[in-house]
């Protein structure tokens, strides 16, 4: 004879079959979760199911980090913000709002899944976010509660050592400087000439505004200038690393190549890990120099840095280095390397010729 408790817990584990049935099968993964752009931010559409029998639902809470831009200057624009690329094992951030001041304010989409056992997929403050801003790198990031992400520009970085002289900048010179980038963001170099200039007579030891000065000169075509407000940003600050990428790469345009390799040395003792091109061009110099040994070092040190192959021309280089050594599987490694960071670059049909010849004097010792 079947007891009431019995009765009572088939009963019960029939009304909760039928529920499972009538409602949509909870989601507890990201990948259930709809995103929209809208704007700025990304627009969460959350769908889920309440039930007795293990559900699942979603919380929220606002969260705020800080953006910056390497040069100590304000945001030029609004930031975009987009979903990272796929793999990230985050959820993606939900921007509500972004200030003029950088004060970014998000959402993390936090799920609870009971289950048979509780346990809750917490993410804490940490989302994948991707971020857009006119004139600087794009930086996709993990955005955590507190975090000041710090955004680089286009060209060369600013650098590990940020010059000190920015530490004490008079209020209107900065705001000559912002109006610089801002105009140099937007390609008007003239304008940005002008106020570079205005920055560096209200404040002559303004190292940053020389730099970005010599950088203006540099894509007018004026390379003395350029190279005078570059030597000026040393004479202010002599540990701020990115002036001395821009004279190497001004002495390398002028074939000077004992300069490039003199203003290698001095800029490499500051260890400048985030300018892979000054090892680069140091290595170009002894090539030309003939100093194969210390052109390779540099070479392979400027290839271990650049994880962005901003300097995919040191792959070419080096595979001329072993090729000289007639190590002709290492140099057909790393030109082919090359070719295929470089495509369109004009001189991959003169590199693939190299190839060609290569594997020809390789294929008799096979």
């Amino acid at each position: 004879m079947v007891s009431q408790g019995s009765r009572r817990r088939a009963l019960a584990a029939l009304n909760r079959q039928r529920l499972r049935a009538a409602l949509p099968a909870p989601r507890c993964n990201w990948n259930a979760l709809s995103y929209h752009e809208h704007a700025m931010t990304r627009t969460v559409e959350i769908g889920f199911a309440l039930a007795m029998a293990g559900a699942c639902f979603a919380q929220n809470q606002q969260y705020r980090a800080t953006l910056a831009v390497e040069n100590g200057a304000n945001l030029p624009s609004t930031p975009m913000f987009t979903s990272s690329p796929a793999g990230q094992d985050l959820p993606p951030c939900h921007v509500l709002n972004a200030f003029a001041s950088g004060v970014v304010i998000y959402m993390v989409p936090v799920v609870v899944d009971p289950g048979s056992e509780p346990m809750m997929r917490h993410w804490d403050d940490k989302c994948a976010i991707t971020i857009w801003l006119k004139g600087y790198r794009k930086a996709s990031v993990t955005l955590h509660d507190g975090a000041v992400i710090v955004l680089r520009q286009i060209g060369d970085p600013e650098g590990s050592t940020v010059s000190v002289t920015g530490l004490h900048i008079p209020k209107e010179a900065a705001k000559a400087y912002d109006k610089g980038i801002a105009a140099m963001t937007d390609g008007k170099l003239s304008g940005a000439q002008k106020q570079f200039e205005r920055a560096t007579v209200l404040y002559p030891d303004y190292a940053q505004a020389w730099s970005q000065l010599g950088e203006v000169l540099e894509q007018q075509s004026e390379p003395k200038g350029a190279a005078d407000a570059c030597e000026h940003a040393l004479k202010a600050d002599p540990k701020y690393i990115r002036p001395y990428l821009q004279l190497i790469r001004l002495a390398v345009a002028g074939k000077r190549m004992e300069d490039v390799a003199a203003l290698s040395e001095r800029a490499t003792e500051l260890d400048p890990v985030e300018f892979p091109g000054i090892y680069y061009y140091d290595a170009v110099a002894h090539y030309e120099l003939k100093q194969a040994g210390v052109a390779e070092k540099a070479v392979r040190r400027a290839i271990e840095l650049d994880q962005a192959h901003e300097y995919p021309a040191a792959e070419a280089l080096l595979g001329k280095v072993l090729a000289d050594k007639r190590d002709f599987r290492g140099a057909m490694e790393h030109f082919t390397k090359y070719v295929q960071l470089a495509p369109k670059a004009d001189d991959v049909a003169a590199i693939r010729q190299r190839i060609a010849e290569l594997e020809r004097g390789e294929a008799p010792a096979k």
